[in-house]
């Protein structure tokens, strides 16, 4: 669940013997970072599983743009910790930068208690300040318990680790739960106190965890790291021999490599926003990244021999580990929108919610973890020890196999048509002529619908191509569920501008509006058979007049209502029946628990490996560095993922799926040919 606590999952097969005067236990300190970890890591998955959700169903916003939201988020969040990281070991120190890390975090759970956006941007503001301050440097005074050599240490990240998964279990059914029976703000309310309860538990123990550091002979306090690492000197592996033949061309190649990109990448970016291709805002991460990228190459080259071999190894390998968390976590958004409108939403008699999958991963991490490390162990142990190469490119094969295993479900779902009568589409869409693959063996005279795009100056299909109106039978045709957002998409461009414009106004005239002070607004002009929605906003309601009395502010979901509201009645009546008919397409959780499974079998083989590894290959004048870097594959990830999160609701499910599919297989067949050259790249490291 966590990468960069998942070291702890590949213990050394050979482990120092423990001094005459090691203790047997381990530091009470232990137990006070465990609960504190378990309560952050409660905190951040349960926000994680409310946040797009959120977006879409309650704020009403379509996937693209909550998708948008949750690339910059995610990908924040995994790149903060290097600066936070640095700021502690330079200035704060761990005690400090934990405490501040915890207090910004609980700000930014109770600020998304509250509806309006600008709360909405702080909160996600304080969660990625928090979590750079807090993530790196809690993980680091767990280490900072033992001595070098203590054969401890390995179980202390084990008992460490668990209480990550225990958090990430508890928090989406507990979240969940709340979201199902009072409303998201309590959800994210309950990542708050879990916050909360963290920071309390760390203070209650900090005396205790410093002591511990204390009695190792470690220093949580700041230092000089950069000042360290310069005296430590060349490695000793720079005065050996890199290797020659096609292992030492990629060696010597790489850097180069890295530079070109540094260059390509922002330039590439900035001339599509130039032509108006690309938004301004999204340079900023892909030029980061390129520049980071640049940056590693200058490093490689100031390497010597052998080292370099090895350091070339870990950015080499970074590219494949992109490609699997890039799939792996889309768990927070695509699978759990697939989970909130296409899934059955009960197990049997239990009622689930969305939120309820994102546990699966937490369980199995804890069932699997233990027969993986000893699987490890056992293959070292006959000196028949598994490459990292082979394991990363086993891991690639089972994120391949999870994504099949949705679009399985995918065509599951699409398999069920439902088709309502309605005499003719409104003149404000368009409509085109179905593909073959659209039709799919339907017959009849089937035209795609489409509206105009987010820009105005184009047209997108509805429902990803999936809402078709059969002309000779006049009918509209709709493929799998029907989402509220791919209605409100067919429903919005066909109410009078006048009338949204009404609405506009009536949502800033009832900001303040109470019971004691209720506001007047009129809406209109009013479609013919117009009924106002129900809402507890609005006391009154003249039809003849459209005067509407307010006695609260509106929310995005019942502005939604009233803009619906707005529609010809036999258009908006269709879409509402269709999208409840079409509720009998939605397909059974199976394929949501087999793919987490297959992707836990694959993060077992890749996580825990790959952080390994780079403590294994990078020079110890670089070794926090190239680690920090590693793990920044996660932020890489997540803004890519996030990006092609952009296109849901654009793009059928079974081909959304397939494209982590492809880019799975393509990773591990581009992975296959190297696995020889970077072996011998790795020299004497397993």
């Amino acid at each position: 669940m966590s990468v960069q606590a998942a070291v702890a999952l590949q213990p050394d097969p050979q482990p120092p013997p423990p001094s005459a005067d090691q203790p047997k236990g381990h530091p009470r300190g232990l137990y006070f970072l465990f609960g504190t970890e378990m309560w952050e890591r409660f905190s951040y998955y349960g926000m994680r599983a409310l946040l797009v959700l959120y977006l879409i169903t309650y704020l009403q916003w379509q996937p693209s743009d909550a998708s948008s939201v949750y690339k910059w988020y995610t990908s924040l969040v995994y790149l903060a910790p290097l600066l936070g990281g640095f700021l502690a070991d330079r200035f704060l120190g761990l005690r400090a930068s934990i405490v501040i890390g915890g207090t910004l975090m609980a700000i930014g759970h109770f600020l998304m208690a509250f509806e309006p956006l600008p709360f909405l941007y702080a909160a996600l503001g304080f969660l990625v300040a928090g979590n750079g301050f807090f993530k790196p440097n809690i993980s680091t005074m767990v280490g900072k318990m033992y001595r070098q050599g203590d054969s401890r240490r390995d179980g202390a990240f084990t008992i460490f680790y668990m209480g990550i998964n225990l958090g990430a279990f508890l928090s989406p059914l507990v979240c969940g739960a709340l979201r199902q029976h009072f409303g998201f703000h309590y959800g994210f309310a309950a990542a708050g106190v879990g916050m909360c309860i963290g920071l309390v538990i760390f203070l209650v123990g900090q005396k205790r965890v410093m002591a511990d550091v204390a009695a190792a002979g470690n220093s949580a306090a700041a230092g000089t790291p950069g000042a360290k690492a310069a005296n430590l000197g060349a490695d000793v592996s720079e005065s050996q021999a890199g290797a020659g033949g096609l292992s030492g061309l990629l060696s010597r190649v790489f850097p180069y490599l890295l530079l070109a990109l540094a260059v390509a990448v922002p330039a590439w970016y900035l001339w599509l926003a130039a032509r108006g291709q690309e938004k301004w805002l999204n340079v900023i991460m892909p030029t980061a990244f390129a520049l980071i990228g640049g940056w590693m190459g200058v490093t490689l080259l100031t390497i010597k021999g052998a080292a370099r071999n090895k350091s070339t190894v870990i950015f080499m390998l970074f590219a494949f580990a992109v490609l699997f968390w890039m799939a792996f976590e889309q768990a927070g958004n695509a699978l759990n929108i697939w989970a909130e409108f296409n899934t059955v939403q009960h197990v049997g008699p239990v009622e689930t919610t969305a939120e309820y999958y994102q546990s699966v991963n937490a369980v199995l991490i804890v069932a699997l973890a233990p027969l993986f490390a000893i699987m490890w162990v056992a293959f070292a142990r006959r000196k028949k020890e598994i490459p990292t190469a082979v394991k990363m490119f086993v891991a690639m094969v089972f994120m391949a196999l999870s994504f099949g295993a949705m679009v399985a479900g995918a065509i599951a779902e699409d398999r069920t048509v439902t088709r309502v009568p309605v005499a003719g589409v409104p003149s404000q869409l368009k409509l085109e002529k179905a593909t073959p693959d659209e039709v799919k063996n339907q017959g009849g005279e089937l035209m795609t619908v489409l509206v105009p795009d987010d820009s105005g100056s184009g047209l997108k299909k509805v429902h990803a191509g999936r809402m078709l109106y059969d002309a000779s039978a006049k009918e509209l045709v709709v493929r799998g569920a029907l989402p509220p957002f791919a209605v409100m998409d067919a429903l919005r461009p066909t109410v009078d501008p006048a009338y949204l414009a009404s609405i506009d106004a009536l949502d800033k005239s009832a900001q303040y509006a109470s019971k004691e002070k209720p506001v007047t607004a009129k809406i209109g002009p009013l479609a013919a058979g117009f009924v106002l929605p129900k809402l507890d906003s609005v006391s009154a309601f003249d039809a003849a007049t459209g005067q509407a009395t307010l006695i609260d502010s509106v929310n995005a979901v019942g502005k939604a209502k009233l803009i619906g509201a707005g529609a010809a009645l036999e258009w908006r009546t269709a879409l509402d029946d269709a999208a409840h008919r079409s509720e009998a397409a939605r397909v059974g959780g199976f394929w949501l628990l087999l793919s987490y499974f297959l992707a836990t079998l694959g993060e077992l083989c890749l996580s825990p490996v790959g952080l390994s590894m780079v403590t294994k290959l990078a020079p110890a004048r670089f070794a926090s560095l190239f680690m920090g870097v590693w793990l920044l594959a996660s932020s890489v990830a997540q803004y890519l993922g996030g990006s092609l999160g952009e296109m849901w609701g654009q793009v059928a499910p079974t081909n959304y799926f397939m494209i982590f599919v492809w880019t799975s297989l393509l990773g591990a067949a581009a992975l296959a040919p190297l696995i020889i050259p970077l072996r011998r790249l790795m020299h004497e490291v397993k």
